[in-house]
Formats: structure tokens, C-alpha cells, sequence
């Protein structure tokens, strides 16, 4: 298992690692954590289905962000696997044609602390097939803030577990302050750039 923890800005140089960054940094910088199951060979990976929208978490139901604001961000997120060698596959129709799905989901002004799970009623599990849900192979322990940028590759054709669960292969969040507004759209793009350059070990061969 490998854990990093970064401030989103590619010009900014650090002289060393904090655990915690510091919160007067959080006004101009995502904070942005990535981890990630070091037994999984990213490279057998080939093509990948991200969805054309954003999940919205609440405490009990999901909504959808879809504007171009949000194509944006996905659009990031796309221009990152293709430069890595991955393919999307776009039709919706055959995602179940894809090596890995891309989750993005996005927490408004909420807090809440995880461990080692994914909560309830975030997502459509029928979106993504005929699964449950997915878990986390790797021991995971985080807390969302105001604006948090989540990204999770799911292995889509590991063995589903008994309860029918897949695999997080690769998890990144992303957070900071509220800038006034429901995001800041360049400081979450600049945190996907961020979350992939931390990240090299996801390439395809």
C-alpha cells in the first residue's frame, strides 16, 4: 500500500511531506490524497468506462453534477488515462466491455469519516452492472472536507467477492475550503493533474 499526500499546485516546490498541510495553504490549494492496492499490475489494464457525469453525495441520496463545468472535470480526468494508454469506452452500452471503471463524486460542505468502507446510497450500483458494490482490498482510513473531489478506479474484471462487491484498485481525494461558491473548477482540475502525477504507476503496458 503506498499513501501520499500532496498540495495540488504545480509550481509549488515542498522541502518536505506533512501528514497535515497547512490550513492557510488551503485557500489557494487542493490538499490531495492518493492510495492505492500495490498488488494489482495496472499495466494489464487496457480500456476504462467513465461516466459523463459526477455523483453528488449527500448523507442519504446522490444526485448527478452534468454541466460543462463537470464535463470539464471528467474531461481532465479522460485527457490523464488516454495519455496513459488506456481507451474509454463511451457507450454506456458496453461499459461492461471495460477493464476499469472511473467513479468521480463530488462532497458539498460535508464531513464525515470513513474507515475501510464506502457509504450507502451515494450511488446506483445498477450504473456499473449487476454488482452491489464495491470495497476497498487495502485498509482505508480518511475524512472528507468542505469540497472534496473523490476519483476510484474499480477493477471491472476482478472475481466479485461472495457479496458481489468489486475491487477499489486506485482511490484520490481531494479537499479545501468553500471559495464562496460550490467549487472552484481550475483548483479541481488542477487536483486531477495532481492525483495522476502522483501516480505513476498507473500506465497501461
Amino acid at each position: 500500500m503506498k499513501k501520499l499526500l500532496l498540495l495540488a499546485c504545480a509550481a509549488l516546490v515542498m522541502p518536505s511531506c506533512e501528514k497535515d498541510p497547512d490550513m492557510g495553504e488551503l485557500d489557494a490549494n487542493l490538499a490531495v490524497y492518493t492510495d492505492y492496492d500495490s498488488d494489482v499490475d495496472f499495466g494489464a489494464y487496457t480500456t476504462y468506462f467513465l461516466p459523463d457525469s459526477i455523483l453528488e453525495a449527500g448523507s442519504h441520496h446522490a444526485s448527478y453534477w452534468k454541466d460543462e463545468n463537470a464535463l470539464a472535470v471528467i474531461g481532465r480526468v479522460e485527457a490523464q488515462m488516454d495519455g496513459r494508454g488506456y481507451v474509454r469506452i463511451a457507450d454506456p452500452e458496453k461499459k461492461n466491455e471495460a477493464s476499469v471503471g472511473v467513479q468521480l463524486s463530488y462532497i458539498p460542505q460535508t464531513t464525515n469519516v470513513v474507515v475501510g468502507g464506502y457509504f450507502d446510497g451515494w450511488w446506483n450500483c445498477g450504473f456499473w452492472g449487476p454488482w452491489s458494490g464495491w470495497y476497498y482490498p487495502y485498509p482505508v482510513s480518511y475524512s472528507y472536507d468542505t469540497n472534496t473531489l473523490v476519483l476510484e478506479i474499480v477493477d471491472l474484471t476482478a472475481a466479485e467477492s461472495a457479496d458481489g462487491k468489486l475491487p477499489v484498485v486506485w482511490y484520490a481525494n481531494a479537499s479545501g475550503f468553500d471559495f464562496g461558491g460550490r467549487y472552484n473548477l481550475q483548483l479541481l482540475e488542477d487536483a486531477v493533474d495532481q492525483a495522476f502525477g502522483q501516480s505513476p504507476y498507473i500506465k497501461a503496458n
